[in-house]
């Protein structure tokens, strides 16, 4: 409960703070100025480190959102524990401090005089880049200590070292204007920048050499001459020829390419990280590019891509924006400015497709561009396929059951739009403009990605599943507002404040809005359930809540009205604007709430026939239980009773089988050997016998001699004799006893078989 206040309070508490103020008092002359109509990207965030780029004092504004839920949500405790006046003016106090130090300013050391649009925070959170269309800059993050790790113990003020990225190339003087910037994701020191410019190039810099590039890639011909005149960028700009925008895939693996007759050890792999690029004409460029010192490893620049299926317009001729998904099978979506998106999944040539192997050859690169490395095999050329193609609402139209009158009909609005990744979740992006922010969620990405990995090819392709997309903030409502463009995006992924999209408006207010719940209930079944072929057996197998998730399942919303404070409204547009609220609240929340409840009904219904069944199968069962008891007890006693008479049966069996044994005529095998052993035993006694009369008449004799010596005169030598005598005599007692024994164990042994 402590966890979700304070998570509720640092979103609330957020816009409170001192910064917000300071931002928009330095800030209300820029926002007049007629040249703020697109949206920016001043904010980052960097785990729970939020930075903003204050254009008016050329500074960084860092706020770290930890501090904010810390002390609001300690303020509410103090504050239901105690209710006098003093503590609320103490308290009053402390929330006043904790407010003023909650944040800090980091001070550029030399002026910035170009333009900040976007601010863009490397992966190791130690450096930030400021870019527009003039140059870029690069600041130096100072060391943290202290409370809540705020930099350099939570000074008010510090000085940071700035670094001016390609100062001779982006100058003043030059018509060269940047397109887009981008920290290298191959970076080991996390130090090389990526610059897309308006000259069709390509180019990574190193921030320990910020002049000179590393390297230079022309995008449309895979050529490294800077040389390029002026006038033929605008015409290519015009044309649709000049790529705008460009995002890092995942890395590839380059191996060596093996030779027939080589000698030593072959080249290692090297790994390459694939750039798309987007032309104005929406067609799509890669780009190889590699942080290696290998002066031999030139790739060629592919494209443009071939995608499918084929359309008139190619999907677009005024793209915007790109974005790569992390995925297994990359995912690239491409915006264009009347508030299309498409969403394509990269795959492979088929080899075994002659047609698209000659298209594919037919818009290569020309003859000549094409530079490969003898060291290394060559990449393929992929193919795009279109899986679907999603419309954004940019201004909330009027209903559809209303009529404009004659000469009352809006014109389209249209605007760049710019995509962001979202780090908590792969199959999610977000979409800033000038007229508010889009979420757009891809359900179908883990079925695609297992339909087009899948070996077996017994899985069937989605069809019925789109992307759920979410109108999350509105600055223009109506086509007759002023723009109010978004001036900031980012996502919060720290784990205890919450994912949480953090959006700034023109009047520098912020949005925290909580996203991950919204369409999660209804993929979970999808996404963790069994996959099966057919669409009966699915349905037949899918649970009644997502079926009830699934019909709650909205495709449009009410978005947050942002809109500028100059915006006035007549009661006309007001009305079409209530009008075209209630019809979605209608079609969208009331209609499926009420198709929820008609099937919980029916469900409800039916449960409780099954119900009335099943306690009548129990109450039966019941009474089963308790005459099987009783019958079990009775069981038990005749068991009892007929284990006895089994005895009895027995023992009279086994007298049965003695007698018949003892009365059977001819002896068995037992018996007759029974009868030799005896045989064996009785000649044994007689020659026991025997020998037993022989001893006992030479013990007579004996006895006979040894009274006769007695009677006598004793010999010279009658100690020798005696002597020898008592051993024969002591040997042949022993003998005598040992013959008495076996006549005793005889005689027991045969008065035993006799018995038996």
């Amino acid at each position: 409960m402590a966890a979700s206040m304070a998570v509720r309070s640092w979103r609330e508490a957020i816009n409170t703070q001192d910064f917000c103020k300071f931002l928009k008092e330095k800030n209300s002359k820029e926002l007049s100025k007629k040249h703020q109509n697109e949206s920016r990207s001043l904010i980052c965030v960097y785990g729970s480190d939020l930075y903003i780029w204050n254009q008016p004092e050329s500074q960084i504004i860092h706020c770290n959102l930890k501090s904010l839920g810390s002390s609001v949500d300690n303020t509410n405790n103090d504050l239901d524990t105690s209710q006098t006046q003093n503590s609320i003016l103490d308290l009053t106090r402390n929330l006043s401090d904790d407010q003023s130090s909650s944040h800090q300013k980091l001070l550029v050391s030399s002026a910035i005089t170009l333009e900040v649009e976007n601010l863009e925070v490397n992966k190791s959170g130690s450096h930030i880049a400021l870019y527009g269309p003039k140059g870029i800059k690069v600041v130096v993050l100072p060391r943290r200590w202290g409370k809540n790790g705020m930099f350099e113990g939570g000074r008010d003020v510090i000085s940071c070292k700035t670094i001016t990225i390609g100062e001779r190339s982006f100058s003043g003087s030059t018509p060269l204007r940047i397109r887009q910037v981008s920290w290298h994701p191959g970076s080991n020191t996390d130090s090389h920048l990526a610059v897309l410019s308006s000259d069709n190039m390509f180019s990574v810099y190193d921030l320990y050499e910020p002049n000179d590039p590393l390297s230079v890639v022309n995008v449309n011909t895979g050529d490294v001459s800077c040389v390029q005149s002026p006038n033929k960028s605008l015409v290519g700009a015009a044309l649709g020829e000049t790529a705008v925008a460009f995002d890092f895939g995942l890395p590839l693996d380059l191996k060596p390419r093996s030779k027939r007759f080589q000698s030593g050890s072959a080249a290692p792999p090297v790994e390459v990280w694939p750039v798309y690029c987007v032309r104005g004409s929406g067609e799509i460029l890669i780009i190889y590019s590699n942080l290696s010192n290998n002066r031999l490893l030139k790739l060629p620049v592919q494209g443009p891509v071939m995608m499918y299926p084929p359309a008139e317009d190619n999907y677009g001729v005024d793209a915007c924006s790109i974005l790569c998904l992390p995925t297994a099978l990359p995912v690239i979506i491409i915006s264009t400015c009347d508030g299309s998106v498409h969403h394509c999944v990269q795959l492979p040539v088929d080899k075994d497709n002659e047609t698209l192997q000659s298209e594919a050859a037919s818009v290569s690169s020309p003859a000549g561009c094409v530079w490969l490395s003898p060291l290394y095999e060559s990449i393929p050329e992929p193919v795009l396929f279109v899986v679907e193609t999603a419309e954004l609402e940019l201004c909330l139209g009027a209903p559809r059951v209303d009529e404009y009158p004659s000469g009352e009909e809006e014109d389209d609005f249209m605007c760049p739009i710019k995509l962001r990744k979202d780090p908590s979740s792969t199959d999610r992006y977000h979409c800033s403009h000038s007229a508010g922010v889009h979420s757009v969620a891809l359900p179908w990405l883990h079925l695609v990605q297992q339909y087009f990995l899948d070996e077996c090819g017994d899985f069937s392709m989605p069809e019925e599943k789109e992307c759920v997309v979410e109108h999350l903030v509105c600055t223009k409502p109506l086509h007759s507002c002023p723009l109010s463009p978004v001036l900031g995006m980012d996502v919060v992924t720290d784990v205890t404040l919450g994912p949480t999209l953090l959006v700034l408006s023109s009047e520098y207010e912020f949005t925290a809005l909580p996203i991950g719940l919204q369409y999660r209930m209804g993929l979970s079944g999808d996404i963790c359930g069994v996959s099966v072929t057919s669409p009966l057996r699915r349905h037949s197998r899918e649970p009644f809540s997502q079926h009830i998730a699934n019909l709650l399942q909205r495709k449009a919303s009410n978005p947050l009205l942002k809109s500028s404070s100059s915006a006035e409204l007549s009661q006309q547009e007001c009305f079409r604007l209530l009008s075209r609220t209630t019809q979605v609240l209608r079609e969208e929340y009331i209609q499926r709430q009420d198709h929820a409840r008609r099937e919980i009904d029916t469900r409800i219904a039916v449960l409780a026939e099954h119900k009335e069944h099943q306690l009548e199968d129990v109450q039966r069962l019941m009474e089963n239980r308790q005459a099987l008891k009783e019958h079990a007890h009775t069981v038990a006693e005749s068991v009892e009773a007929a284990k006895d008479y089994h005895q009895k049966l027995l023992r009279r069996l086994e007298g049965v089988l003695r007698g018949l044994q003892a009365r059977v005529p001819v002896l068995s095998e037992a018996e007759k050997y029974m009868m030799k052993e005896l045989s064996k035993l009785k000649d044994n006694m007689q020659l026991y016998k025997q020998n037993i009369e022989q001893v006992q008449t030479k013990q007579k004799y004996q006895a006979g001699q040894l009274s006769r010596s007695d009677a006598g005169p004793t010999p010279a030598l009658q100690s020798r004799k005696l002597a020898q005598i008592h051993s024969i005599l002591k040997e042949e007692g022993n003998d005598i006893q040992e013959l008495k024994n076996d006549i005793r164990r005889l005689t027991l042994s045969l008065n035993c078989d006799l018995s038996a």
